[in-house]
């Protein structure tokens, strides 16, 4: 029986493999907050741009770049400073 046009359809084996994928890209938002802590370790002090050049070479999303460094300074591992011209800096506390 051929259906008519605009017939809704029911869900097929693909609509859930479909969904699969989805959960799956999801999950692999990762969790950068130790990568990022040993970078701004390693320089001591690093500046805004430079991490933020850091994270987009290493394909992070400003969503994930952003959650690694709140996350940081809510552990107290990093502090925010501003430098003597006035540029947002991220120290490596102790």
């Amino acid at each position: 029986m051929a259906r008519k046009r605009g017939e809704a359809r029911g869900p097929t084996l693909f609509d859930f493999v479909e969904v699969k994928k989805q959960e799956e890209k999801r999950r692999e938002a990762r969790d950068a907050s130790e990568e990022l802590y040993q970078f701004i370790k390693s320089a001591g002090r690093v500046s805004k741009e430079e991490a933020a050049k850091w994270a987009k070479n290493r394909g992070l999303s400003t969503a994930e770049f952003f959650k690694a460094l709140e996350n940081l300074i809510s552990q107290r591992k990093i502090r925010k400073r501003l430098d003597d011209e006035g540029n947002l800096i991220y120290e490596a506390v102790g």
